[in-house]
């Protein structure tokens, strides 16, 4: 049993909001480029990316090794496609990535709920030259996330998640952002032979 994940709501409007775009994903218009916004990236192309192929994609299998991942379980919803990572088989405990696409801004935003768990304020982020959000949470369950814009009104989630205290926050943090540039890479076409 996976830890469902969430993304709160401060996530998608953070992300829209640093992208630039308007609520139905087109670029919002833009007088010039700027030093401090980021090169906008060429969308990726996630055609044939399917429940049965989103695990080998998105993290090859000696990526996957590196990681230490003990499980890759494809999973779907309404506009979705994911892969839980796990790190151990210890369900109580558990630990490892998740790695979603989300088709368009609504269902990115239609994972969005208010449980437990304890979020920070979503904060604008940049990843492999492309906008984002991050946000931790706090709660049973540790996590950090990006939602990242990958173009076409579609959008990239990875999530590292740790029973709390075991993992400190910036390690979180830099694991998560780690495996997103990895993902990215390999949707990309560049770097799905290794780590």
């Amino acid at each position: 049993m996976h830890p469902r994940f969430r993304v709160w709501g401060g996530v998608g409007a953070v992300i829209l909001v640093a992208a630039g775009c308007t609520s139905a994903g087109d670029p919002a218009p833009s007088p010039s480029s700027s030093p401090d916004q980021p090169v906008k990236a060429a969308p990726i192309k996630t055609e044939g990316l399917s429940k049965d192929s989103i695990c080998k994609i998105t993290l090859s299998d000696a990526q996957q090794k590196t990681l230490g991942v003990w499980k890759a379980e494809p999973m779907d919803g309404k506009g979705e496609t994911s892969c839980y990572f796990s790190l151990t088989p210890d369900t109580d405990n558990a630990a490892g990535y998740v790695v979603s696409l989300f088709e368009n801004e609504e269902a990115l935003l239609g994972t969005a709920d208010a449980t437990e768990a304890s979020p920070t304020k979503a904060v604008p982020a940049t990843v492999k030259n492309r906008t984002a959000a991050r946000q931790v949470m706090f709660g049973k369950t540790w996590k950090s996330s990006l939602a990242i814009d990958i173009g076409g009104g579609r959008f990239l989630y990875v999530e590292r998640y740790s029973p709390m205290h075991v993992v400190a926050e910036q390690d979180l943090n830099s694991q998560a952002l780690k495996v997103a540039e990895q993902v990215l890479s390999n949707l990309d076409g560049k770097g799905s032979q290794g780590a």
